[in-house]
């Protein structure tokens, strides 16, 4: 177990971040809007490309329950070139927030482009305050963590800085708004933070698990990430981990897709997680594939704060920490995950995986994404 990457020195330093950010974010986010701004939204879109769709789609609940508001989270491409403007409603009574965290990629700059035209008020997420998304949007929401060398590794501070900005935002607009009191803001706020420790502590235990079970899962063909709800987010976070840390093919389905199509084929011979809270409504479907597994005899874990007797198989659960929200459980969650493509990373020998597929398969390093032509649809 004593290796370094990357990638582990990003998830050994997300407790350190955390505290940063959430030393200034609730000020950043009071400044992007005033009050009366603020009371002009009707409906929000959050949208984003690759990790950054993933953190929209996590906080979605939370902007659902403190908002009481209509959100929705297209994907980047669809904001930009297949979503009916109508949505947008009359002019400026949409909120569209665009996450970036590198503000550079096109399709997002695109989105934020569509959007204003049609009448939406646009805000980047972004740590880049002078990038091309930055610029296209009217406001920004500028989320800069203390510095560090991200190499090209995985993108696992950056997923998680994104949320931290998010969540905030979604506090202090709410706070601002009268929805919740100031108790109430603060509370959540400490909650973060209280949720940041409980993931830091468990991390030492959980890393051991997930190094043991890499041994154990090296030679597993691909793997499967299984979720529903906000968790959804950290079953799709998790398949492009896999991708980026080690290069075995990943999906990520929800508990009912996956009960309707892959539970009438023969086995299949991947590596299974499942990301269930005890307080999702899914947790019954979640309890019932589980039984599908094990009576199939598939390599299967199940990150999970729910009692292990309530599945099939005990001890395929691992443990996790539990957020003091249903919606703030996404932000670490992804924690366990991480570890484990970074311990069979090392396990494989592919520590430097996502720098070599870079170097060697796209020279032009982030070009693709970052000067794909800007269409206006």
């Amino acid at each position: 177990m004593k290796f370094d990457s990357n990638l582990h020195k990003e998830i050994w330093s997300l407790g350190d971040m955390t505290q940063t950010l959430c030393g200034n974010l609730p000020e950043k986010a009071a400044g992007v809007f005033r009050k009366e701004e603020l009371a002009r939204f009707e409906r929000i879109v959050i949208s984003g490309c690759g990790d950054s769709i993933c953190a929209a789609y996590a906080v979605k609940e939370c902007f659902e329950k403190l908002l009481k508001m209509d959100i929705d989270t297209p994907v980047c491409i669809d904001l930009a070139r297949h979503y009916d403007v109508r949505r947008f409603g009359e002019k400026g009574t949409t909120l569209a927030i665009l996450v970036s965290f590198s503000g550079k990629v096109s399709r997002v700059v695109e989105a934020a482009e569509r959007a204003k035209r049609n009448g939406a008020v646009t805000m980047a997420v972004t740590h880049d305050s002078e990038s091309p998304v930055a610029k296209a949007c009217d406001r920004i929401l500028h989320v800069v963590p203390e510095e560090f060398d991200l190499h090209r590794t995985p993108g696992c501070r950056t997923y998680v800085a994104s949320m931290l900005g998010l969540y905030h935002f979604a506090i202090q607009m709410a706070e601002m708004l009268g929805k919740i009191k100031t108790e109430e803001a603060d509370r959540y706020r400490a909650e973060i933070l209280a949720y940041s420790e409980a993931s830091v502590n468990s991390r030492e235990e959980l890393e051991e698990k997930l190094y043991n079970l890499a041994v154990r899962f090296r030679d597993v063909p691909y793997f499967e990430f299984l979720s529903s709800g906000p968790e959804f987010a950290s079953a799709w976070f998790g398949q492009a981990k896999m991708y980026e840390a080690t290069g075995d093919f990943s999906r990520y389905e929800n508990f009912e897709d996956w009960t309707h199509v892959d539970y009438i084929l023969r086995k299949m011979d991947s590596g299974m997680f499942l990301f269930v809270d005890k307080r999702n409504p899914s947790l019954s479907r979640a309890i019932e594939v589980s039984q599908v597994l094990t009576r199939q005899d598939y390599r299967y874990r199940i990150f999970t704060n729910a009692e292990p007797e309530l599945f099939a198989d005990p001890l395929k659960v691992i443990q996790i920490p539990t957020a003091p929200q249903f919606w703030m459980q996404p932000l670490f969650e992804t924690v366990p995950a991480c570890l484990f493509a970074g311990a069979l990373a090392d396990v494989k020998g592919t520590t430097e995986f996502c720098a070599d597929m870079i170097d060697s398969l796209f020279p032009f390093g982030g070009s693709i994404l970052r000067y794909s032509k800007i269409e206006e649809h």
